[in-house]
């Protein structure tokens, strides 16, 4: 019994580290009644227009090198735009749900 004991303590200790990196205390109280309606923060600014952005046109005829070299590059750089934004899209998620989310 003593052992179990020792084990729960040992193991909720250590699982102390896992908790949210954020030291913030949540912007609603999670106890406040369920009909609260909350405002949320606006999303990071250009998201919307970043990810909706459209892959390079490829023309409707025999593609050149250059062509070819020209789309991939737009494609690329498109690529990593959209990455950069949805990384903010995903950390503004992040931190809505830990700010509103219940418990």
């Amino acid at each position: 019994m003593i052992r179990a004991a020792m084990a729960c303590a040992c193991l909720g200790f250590g699982l102390t580290g896992c908790a949210s990196f954020r030291v913030a205390p949540p912007a609603i109280d999670p106890l406040a009644p369920a009909d609260i309606r909350v405002t949320l923060p606006p999303p990071p600014e250009g998201v919307d227009a970043c990810l909706r952005q459209a892959f390079p046109n490829i023309p409707d005829r025999s593609l050149t090198r250059g062509d070819v070299v020209r789309i991939i590059g737009r494609a690329k750089v498109l690529d990593r735009s959209k990455a950069a934004c949805g990384g903010r899209a995903l950390a503004w998620i992040e931190a809505v749900r830990h700010d509103f989310a219940r418990p």
